[in-house]
Parts: C-alpha cells; structure tokens; sequence
C-alpha cells in the first residue's frame, strides 16, 4: 500500500498526538496558596471618654422640705463646710410661735394630770376606807385616764413642732465645698426650691464610656492614663467598677469620625491622688487591656 499520499496528514496527527500525551502525563500544578498577611493583634490599651464625677451621695442640691421666704444664707460659692453646719434658715417666726404656744398647751394639760393623780389616789384611799362608792372611784379613774390621754397629744404635738422648725434651718449633710449658690437671702422659695450645690471635691473619679465591644477586655484594677485638653501632664488611675448595664453614650464624641450611635459602660474609675481635674471636667482615658 503506497502511503506517500497520505503523509501530510499522518505527521501532523502523530505530533498533536505526541503532545497530547505529554500534557496529560504532566501532573496538574497546584493552585498558589495566598500569601499569610500580617496578624492585627488587638491593641493593648483602650482609648475613651468620661467626665470627672463625685461618688454617690456626695455631690447633692439642697432644698428645704417646707416653703417660705430665705432668711439667711451665709455661704458663698467655694465655702468649705463641715457636717451639721447651718448653711441656711427660712424664716421661722411663725414655728416659733406656734410651738410656744405648743409647749405652753403641754404644761397646762401635765398640770391638769398631776391634780387628777392627786385625786384619783384620794378616791383609793376612801374607797378601801368605804367613805365613797365605787362610781366615785370609777369616775376620778377615768378623768385621770383622759388627762394622760391629753397630755401625751399636747406632747406629740410639742414634738412635732419642734421637727418642723428644725427643718427651717438647712444643715450640711457631709463635709464639702458649696459649688452652686442657686438663690438669695429674701427670696420667697416653694417646697422643694433649689437652695445651693454641695460637693465633696476631696474625692473625685471619672466615669468612662468605654465601647460595649471593648468591654470583655477590661478587668477591675486595671491601670489608666489620663489627660485633660489645656491641662499639662497625665495622671493616673485604676478601673473601679465596671457596670452589667450599657447605655446610649452621653458625651458627644471629639472625633467627629467615630460613629455617635454605639452603645457604651458607664465604667467607673478611681484616681491615684489628688489632681487639678475640676467636677464635670471632660477627660480623655487609656486603659489598660487584657
């Protein structure tokens, strides 16, 4: 059989077959693994916001429990007081003599008592002497029994007065500083009027919204750096409370990047010292991570 005709065909097809057979000997080569990139550790200090705070109960505004017109108030702004000090006193002219007239009832009426007393021990003795009947007797009892009654109401009613003109005087609770005076002397205030702001400044935190998501890495004791904007330096402090509650953030962030709807702990921090931070001063923290 002459196969010169077909030899440009067959030599063509042997070479596609050729390296047909080399491609699928040839092992598949395996797909590039993507270069690791570089770990983003979490960062070992939390950054936030808070504003310098009293302890609870230590910062209050005072107002009397009874209206009436301011006689005297004879603190300033920045006064240091002590507990129990007067700081003001409504006018109690009227208390005073209403409990005068309280305490003149009482005496009257105990007067009454001990001649009732008297005669209910003579109605005994003649009862057990059989001079008088029983109907006497029961008659000087139960005079007796009533005076005592009338006694004891003057006497209820001396005390009560006597409470209600100590309210006219408003004390210091606490030790502090008078950091608001709201009214003046001669003003004609309600129940319940605002008086004056007192703090005790000698001993100051700061509570910090820290970021719900930050909230895991926190621990009590943890150590924090702060400073305040126009104030030299950094003072520290250490985490003192940290809340089971979150809530809408209070303070209006300073970078106006950071997102204002993020829901944060009111983190509680106590400071090592004395410092300079002023009451309701804004601060900015760096606390100390897990």
């Amino acid at each position: 059989m002459n196969l010169r005709p077909l030899v440009p065909f067959i030599l063509p097809a042997l070479v596609i077959a050729a390296a047909a057979a080399i491609l699928l000997g040839r092992p598949s080569p395996k797909p590039a693994s993507p270069a690791p990139g570089p770990s983003v550790p979490h960062t070992a200090v939390i950054r936030c916001e808070g504003r310098v705070a009293a302890y609870p109960g230590a910062d209050i505004v005072l107002a009397p429990e009874y209206g009436g017109r301011l006689a005297a108030l004879p603190v300033r702004e920045l006064d240091r007081v002590k507990a129990g000090q007067p700081l003001a006193r409504l006018d109690d002219r009227e208390q005073s003599a209403n409990l005068a007239a309280a305490r003149a009832h009482a005496v009257e009426l105990e007067a009454e008592w001990r001649f009732l007393s008297l005669e209910h021990a003579r109605q005994t003795r003649l009862l057990a002497e059989g001079v008088v009947g029983q109907r006497a007797f029961d008659d000087a009892e139960a005079k007796l029994k009533l005076g005592l009654a009338r006694l004891n109401a003057a006497r209820a009613q001396v005390a009560q007065q006597e409470a209600q003109l100590s309210k006219l005087t408003i004390l210091a609770p606490f030790s502090g500083t008078v950091v608001e005076r709201i009214t003046n002397a001669g003003e004609l205030l309600p129940a319940g009027g605002k008086l004056l702001r007192l703090a005790d400044l000698d001993r100051l935190r700061v509570e910090a919204e820290v970021d719900e998501y930050d909230l895991p890495r926190l621990r009590i004791g943890g150590q924090v750096t702060l400073e305040a904007e126009g104030q030299p330096g950094t003072w520290s402090g250490r985490v003192e409370e940290i809340p089971e509650a979150v809530t809408q953030r209070r303070l209006k962030a300073l970078d106006p990047s950071r997102p204002t709807d993020i829901r944060v702990s009111i983190v509680k921090i106590a400071l090592a010292g004395r410092t300079p931070l002023k009451l309701g001063q804004r601060v900015e923290l760096r606390l100390q991570a897990e």
